[in-house]
């Protein structure tokens, strides 16, 4: 309130004193007795007029510290309303004053905005030149665009941040040697290690969001060489007076390096396919399950049936969404996909419109030396929900498969292409099933990031399976969004594929994470490479040959008609996995696993656990058995 009573107090006195000044230059600073009178009797006029006006556009409120161009867009505004009410009240109107000169009026105005205008800028300079007294770090700002404008300002309005820039580069010629908020372009990014010894530059800032993954690793190389500290600046948000400010700057990730793009979302369909409806998540403790969860959450479903067997990351996860979304409905239950009469409960119980199935066995090496216990959760799993909610006549069935079941060549990845044929066989008329394959995910649990960073964050060695080994990469957040996307897409039978972008090689994303840690690749951190692991392969593939290749409505998800499966021949095919299981039969599982997806390569580990001579025996049994696709035919479900 005293703050309040200070500003008027000081704009009043603004006002008298352009009002004063406007006299003395229209009197050529002579003004006689009568002019004198004149000034008096019409400056209550002027306080009241002015005053009112400046209040009603707010103007008499607010930090002067922050003022900026808006402000002085406002009260050139506030000027122009209140000079013609004084032209109409001391000129024209029933309070006219004899002998009032008009021009008075004019240079009135002008000079106010000077005074008050005037007044405002320099406390905001006053302001920022208190910065000087900051022990501030010298920063570097990457790119002169808006988002350096916008954290150029903030930093010059701002002088609590830990930040003092010293100017900009950026890679567009024509903007060099030009200012922005009274800094200027000083090069590009090619300068930075030169700039960097000039001005002791102490800390340099990326602001380019459309940067790519590629220009990114060259600015933080340039970084690294100067050995100054570098962060990445990720979008702004608005105060509550809608001035930008800023939101997000923090460390550089590895995701920043992968320039993975923004996922544009048709929100309405998803909205439409979730809003108010029951939806079951499997594996919802998971990395992809708890995503899948977090985002289901925003789109207010009626309910969110948690299944997953872990009580621990179920416990997490409950903490979290009671935190974060206090209004969900959701519902924990512990329980495994092998329970059949759990999910018949659930189901009868909670109703869900929607299935997404992520509960699985995902890690290659183990499932190698657990081949029993693969097929068992992820195919007979896979088939026990799939099954249960065909009988209560879910609405959608979306199951996340992987591209490891194209052209296998381990455990992991042969069973959920049989879960894939296996929601194919449950198809029906009114249950919706799909699958969504897609590679790998940065940071899922197992994945080769949280690995990484562990080696070097404990000094290293990094191990690499291959200098050639490449993967096809997208984070966590992005893959569930297309899935959502994809749920929402097709009538049923369809095999849906992320578009992954390029495959990577895991030998360069362990030297970026190196050198994001502040090392130097096997020179303070070594790379060691210890051969591909059980079930491994050096490259992956999204489709099958013969699979035809279609796109879609969105343009990063791609679709393959997963064909027609014979119900009773994939349960007659189920019975037999189901008595090799039971008997522990690696040899005939394996020949089984073959005669069900002819393209299966095993690896060599579990060749040896079959005992199997694989030039023989397997290739002979190969051709004297039909495949699973030989027996597809057109029957309904």
């Amino acid at each position: 309130m005293r703050s309040r009573i200070y500003v008027i107090v000081f704009e009043a006195l603004l006002i008298i004193a352009a009002y004063y000044t406007s006299f003395l230059l229209r009197l050529d600073f002579s003004p006689d007795a009568r002019s004198r009178a004149v000034f008096l009797i019409s400056l209550p006029w002027v306080l009241i007029i002015k005053l009112a006006v400046f209040y009603a556009c707010g103007l008499l409120k607010g930090w002067w510290r922050y003022a900026g161009m808006s402000d002085l867009v406002d009260i050139t505004k506030a000027s122009l309303a209140s000079g013609l009410l004084l032209y109409t009240v001391l000129w024209l109107g029933f309070w006219s004053v004899p002998g009032y000169p008009r021009s008075i009026v004019l240079i009135d105005l002008v000079l106010t905005i000077f005074f008050i205008g005037g007044a405002k800028l320099l406390v905001r300079a006053y302001t920022e030149s208190l910065r000087s007294s900051v022990a501030a770090k010298e920063t570097l700002i990457v790119g002169a665009g808006v988002a350096g404008a916008t954290i150029m300002r903030e930093f010059k309005l701002n002088p609590g941040l830990d930040y003092k820039p010293i100017g900009f580069v950026d890679d567009e010629l024509t903007k060099l040697g030009i200012k922005v908020h009274g800094k200027k372009v000083l090069g590009t990014t090619n300068d930075i290690p030169a700039l960097a010894e000039k001005y002791n530059v102490k800390c340099v800032l990326i602001a380019i969001p459309s940067a790519t993954g590629t220009e990114i690793d060259k600015i933080v190389h340039k970084c690294s060489q100067s050995k100054v500290e570098y962060k990445i600046f990720h979008g702004v948000d608005r105060r509550i007076d809608g001035e930008l400010r800023l939101n997000r700057i923090r460390q550089v990730r590895l995701e920043d390096l992968l320039g993975r793009p923004l996922v544009r979302l048709d929100l309405g369909n998803i909205q439409k396919k979730l809003e108010g409806e029951s939806v079951l998540i499997t594996g919802a403790g998971g990395s992809i399950g708890s995503e899948l969860v977090r985002q289901v959450a925003q789109f207010r479903p009626a309910k969110v049936v948690l299944l997953d067997r872990s009580e621990n990351d179920l416990f997490r996860l409950s903490g979290e969404l009671s935190s974060k979304f206090p209004m969900l409905n959701q519902v924990p239950v512990v329980g495994d996909i092998l329970d059949v009469g759990l999910l018949r409960e659930v189901f009868a119980v909670h109703r869900p419109h929607s299935v997404f199935h992520a509960a699985a066995y995902k890690h290659v090496p183990m499932m190698e030396m657990n081949c029993f216990q693969a097929v068992t959760n992820n195919i007979f799993g896979t088939y026990n929900v799939a099954l249960v909610a065909r009988q209560y006549e879910v609405k959608d069935f979306v199951m996340i498969s992987t591209d490891k079941a194209v052209k296998p060549t381990n455990i992991m990845g042969v069973t959920k292409r049989i879960a894939e044929l296996i929601i194919l066989g449950l198809q029906h008329q009114r249950t919706r099933f799909v699958a969504v394959r897609f590679g790998n995910v940065l940071g899922s649990n197992g994945s080769v990031l949280p690995i990484f960073e562990e080696q070097i964050r404990n000094g290293g060695p990094v191990t690499v399976t291959h200098p050639e080994a490449r993967r096809y990469f997208m984070l966590i957040p992005e893959a569930v969004q297309l899935v959502l996307q994809a749920a929402t897409m097709g009538h049923g039978g369809e095999i849906f594929l992320l578009d992954m972008g390029d495959d990577i090689k895991i030998d360069d994303l362990a030297k970026k994470l190196i050198r994001l840690a502040d090392f130097e690749p096997d020179k303070d951190i070594k790379i060691v490479y210890t051969g591909l692991r059980p079930g491994e392969k050096l490259s992956e593939e999204l489709q099958l040959e013969g699979e035809g290749l279609a796109p879609t409505r969105h343009e990063k998800i791609r679709v393959v008609q997963g064909g027609k499966v014979d119900f009773l021949q994939m349960r007659t095919w189920l019975d037999e996995l189901s008595a090799l299981v039971e008997s522990k039969n690696v040899h005939g599982l394996v020949k089984m696993l073959i005669s069900l997806v002819p393209e299966y390569r095993p690896s060599e580990e579990i060749l040896a656990l079959c005992d199997v001579d694989r030039h023989d025996s397997i290739p002979s049994y190969r051709r004297g058995r039909a495949s699973l696709t030989a027996h597809f035919g057109n029957s309904p479900n």
